[in-house]
């Protein structure tokens, strides 16, 4: 478990439950909350509400028991989702994490030309680890929200899986002409955003783009990390959302 979680999640909702000794759960109940019995600790249930729960038993096993005792809502997914081309995995995980964190409504990635074929391969991909990641991204954020996520081969097929009735804009830091705030209209209530690999987007995807419809834009003159262009990218959409109270809010 992460010592620095403010709650922790859960995959189905109850009212009591004992956690085994050996769980990551009871592990940071123990020793990371040092929860006595009676103390108050934070839940959350995956998609679902938050909650608050008693720690009504530490057994002599090593065991802990939990009783609910209210819940709330949690709050809800920005209207923003994300296309990605395909990062180095260690960048993924960091995405992956903030993307959860900020509350990110899903997360498509795609194989691009410029990318590594490989990246699809690592042990991020093939294992629960990519999951792993949006729960600590939530769990830190205090939320519930796990993004969707899905992989295609290419941009123009991941195009073509997409929700349809998104404002559509592509980051690239070399043929857009217009900030991202610009390329949102004002009455849009929501937004599919495209931030290319390490190496950015190559000629032919950005063809790819405008061929379906897309508008490129950039986040100033700078060239960021592709983690820290995310968070700027979902911060600067959110505020010119339609919806701006509940952005902020959300954003705090």
């Amino acid at each position: 478990m992460h010592a620095a979680m403010n709650l922790i999640l859960f995959d189905q909702p109850f009212e009591e439950i004992r956690l085994a000794a050996d769980d990551p759960k009871t592990q940071h109940i123990r020793k990371v909350l040092r929860a006595e019995t009676g103390s108050k600790v934070f839940l959350g249930f995956a998609n679902g509400p938050r909650a608050r729960a008693e720690v009504t038993a530490l057994d002599a096993d090593g065991s802990v028991e939990l009783r609910v005792i209210a819940t709330e809502p949690a709050p809800a997914p920005l209207p923003i989702q994300l296309l990605l081309g395909l990062p180095r995995p260690h960048t993924a995980k960091r995405i992956l994490f903030e993307a959860a964190s900020l509350g990110v409504q899903a997360l498509h990635f795609c194989e691009a030309e410029r990318g590594e074929p490989s990246y699809a391969q690592s042990r991020l991909w093939t294992s629960d680890e990519w999951q792993d990641r949006l729960r600590l991204g939530a769990e830190q954020s205090f939320g519930t929200h796990l993004p969707a996520v899905t992989i295609a081969p290419d941009l123009q097929t991941a195009i073509s899986q997409l929700p349809i009735g998104l404002s559509r804009v592509a980051l690239d830091n070399y043929e857009a002409t217009a900030p991202l705030a610009a390329a949102i209209p004002a009455d849009a209530r929501s937004a599919l955003l495209a931030l290319g690999p390490e190496r950015g987007w190559s000629p032919g995807e950005r063809d790819t783009f405008r061929k379906n419809g897309w508008k490129l834009a950039h986040l100033g003159p700078r060239v960021l990390r592709v983690e820290t262009a995310c968070t700027a990218a979902v911060a600067a959409a959110a505020s010119r959302l339609a919806g701006r109270a509940w952005a902020e809010q959300t954003l705090g």
